[in-house]
C-alpha cells in the first residue's frame, strides 16, 4: 500500500464527519419555511370576506357600492363574467344586466360592486344600480351645466310626462311643457287634457333639468326653459300699454291664450275680456280668431293682455250719472245661491243680493226673479273704483206697497159720500120728473072737466 492511499483511507473519516452537520442544518431550514409559508396560506376555511377583514383595502381597490369598470370574460344565458380589474373574478346576474345586446368577450362596461364574495367567493356586480348611479351623476352635471338633454316619453298621467331611464324616474309637469305642447282644453276637462298628453308617449323632448335631488329620489324637466333665454330677450322688447294683435290658441275657463309671434304667448285673463260680466268665453270667441289687445303687465317672462282696456271705462261715467237713491231699471243677466246680477247698461252690472230680494226669507232667488226679465231697482251704493253697484228690489217693491196702502184708505173714505150724493140726486131727480107727471096729469084732468061743463 503507498502513501497516497494510505491517506486517502485516513481523510474519507475526516470528510464524512464535516458533511453530516451543513445536511442537518438545509432541512431545519426547508422546515422553518415551510412553516412559514403555512401560517400565510388561508386555511381551508377562510374566504375573501375573512381576507379582506384582516388586510383591509390592501386586498383589492374597491369596496361595495362603489362603480367600476369590469373587462366581459363571457356572456352565458343567466349571467355575464367579468375580470374586475384585473385582480378578480366577477359576474352580474341576470336580474342585474340591463341589457345583453351587442355585448361580447373584450367589452369594457360598468357596474356596481353589490357583493364582494358570493358563497363561491367570486364578487357580484350589478349593472342596472350602475345605469342608475350613472344617471344621477349625468342628470346633475346638466342640472349645473345648464345644459339641454334629450328625454323620451315613457307614461303619461293628468299631471304631466313620465320619462323612466335606468330605474328612475323624471317628471315633466304640464306647466312646464312648451306653448306649442301645452294642452289647452276648454273647461279643464282632465280627461281630454291627459288624452292629448298620452300623444307624447315613445316621442323624444328636448328638456332641461330643473330639480336634481338624488337622495329624495326627485327628478324634473322643464321644455320651455328649453328656449326660456331667447323667449325672454323676444318678450323684453314689449312695453306695458303696447297693443298688440294675435290669434287665439286656446280657450279655458279663466282666459284667452293669444299668440303675439312665435314662441311668445299672452294671456287675456277672463276678467279683462270686457267691462261687462262674461261667463261663457267659447260663445264670445273661438281658437283661430285674430284679435288686438293691450299689454298690461310683463313679468317673469310672461305677458298680461287686456281686451276691454281698448274702450274708455264706463264706470267714470256711471260715478258721474249714478248716485245712492237713484231709481234705475235693468235685465237680470245671472242668478246665483247669493242673489241675481243686473245689467244696467251696457259695461255696468249690479248686483242684488239676496237680503235684497224680498223682506221675507229667500231660499232660491230664482223664485223671485226670473233670468232675462226686466225690473226696477233702487241704487243702494256705488263704488266705481272697484266697479261695483249695490241694488235692491225689495227697497222699490215696499215703496209701491206703502203707496198703495196711503191710496186705498182714501179711496174707500170717498166713495160712499160720492155715492150718497148720487143716489140723493136720482132721488130728488126722479122725485121732480114724478111731480111733474103728477102735475101734468092734474091739469089734464081739469081742462077735460072744464070741457064737459060748456
Amino acid at each position: 500500500m503507498t502513501e497516497e492511499s494510505k491517506e486517502e483511507k485516513t481523510e474519507k473519516p475526516k470528510n464524512q464527519k464535516t458533511k453530516e452537520p451543513v445536511e442537518k442544518k438545509t432541512e431545519e431550514l426547508k422546515k422553518e419555511e415551510a412553516e412559514e409559508i403555512k401560517e400565510e396560506t388561508p386555511k381551508k376555511g377562510d374566504t375573501m370576506a375573512s381576507l379582506m377583514e384582516e388586510l383591509g383595502d390592501n386586498l383589492l381597490p374597491f369596496k361595495e357600492g362603489d362603480l367600476i369598470e369590469a373587462t366581459i370574460l363571457a356572456v352565458s344565458g343567466d349571467k355575464i363574467w367579468v375580470d374586475v380589474s384585473g385582480q378578480s373574478l366577477g359576474f352580474i346576474p341576470e336580474r342585474e344586466i340591463s341589457s345583453k345586446a351587442g355585448l361580447k368577450k373584450g367589452d369594457k362596461l360598468f357596474a356596481s360592486v353589490l357583493s364582494m364574495d358570493d358563497a363561491e367567493g367570486n364578487v357580484v356586480l350589478s349593472m342596472r344600480q350602475a345605469d342608475r348611479e350613472k344617471y344621477w351623476g349625468d342628470m346633475q352635471a346638466k342640472f349645473d351645466s345648464k345644459e339641454a338633454v334629450s328625454i323620451r316619453i315613457s307614461d303619461a298621467n293628468k299631471g304631466g310626462l313620465v320619462t323612466e331611464i335606468g330605474g328612475i324616474q323624471g317628471f315633466l309637469p304640464v306647466s312646464q311643457l312648451s306653448p306649442q305642447n301645452y294642452p289647452r282644453v276648454s273647461g279643464g276637462d282632465k280627461d281630454e287634457i291627459l288624452n292629448r298628453l298620452r300623444q307624447f308617449i315613445g316621442k323624444d323632448l328636448l328638456v332641461k333639468v330643473i330639480n336634481c335631488d338624488k337622495e329624495g329620489g326627485k327628478l324634473i324637466f322643464s321644455e320651455k326653459a328649453v328656449s326660456a333665454d331667447e323667449v325672454q330677450n323676444k318678450v323684453d322688447k314689449y312695453q306695458v300699454g303696447d297693443k298688440v294683435k294675435g290669434r287665439i290658441t286656446g280657450i279655458v275657463d279663466f282666459g284667452l291664450f293669444i299668440s303675439i309671434e312665435p314662441q311668445i304667448e299672452g294671456l287675456v285673463h277672463i276678467s279683462e275680456i270686457s267691462w261687462s260680466r262674461v261667463s261663457d268665453l267659447g260663445r264670445l270667441f273661438r281658437v283661430g280668431d285674430e284679435l288686438e289687445a293691450l299689454i298690461i303687465a310683463v313679468e317673469n317672462g310672461r305677458i298680461s293682455l287686456s281686451i276691454k282696456r281698448l274702450n274708455s271705462d264706463p264706470w267714470v261715467e256711471a260715478a258721474a250719472k249714478y248716485k245712492v237713491g237713484d231709481k234705475i231699471k235693468g235685465a237680470v243677466s245671472k242668478i246665483t245661491v247669493y242673489g241675481a246680477f243686473v245689467s244696467v247698461e251696457d259695461g255696468i252690472d249690479g248686483l242684488v243680493h239676496v237680503s235684497e230680494l224680498s223682506n221675507e226669507h229667500v231660499a232660491d232667488p230664482g223664485q223671485i226673479v226670473e233670468l232675462g226679465k226686466e225690473y226696477e231697482y233702487k241704487i243702494i251704493s256705488i263704488e266705481p273704483e272697484s266697479h261695483r253697484l249695490g241694488l235692491s228690489l225689495k227697497a222699490v217693491t215696499q215703496a209701491g206697497e206703502k203707496e198703495k196702502k196711503n191710496i186705498e184708505p182714501n179711496r174707500h173714505k170717498s166713495s160712499p159720500q160720492i155715492n150718497t150724493n148720487v143716489d140723493e140726486k136720482t132721488e130728488k131727480s126722479e122725485e121732480s120728473e114724478e111731480s111733474k107727471d103728477q102735475k101734468s096729469e092734474k091739469e089734464a084732468t081739469a081742462v077735460s072737466k072744464k070741457k064737459k061743463d060748456k
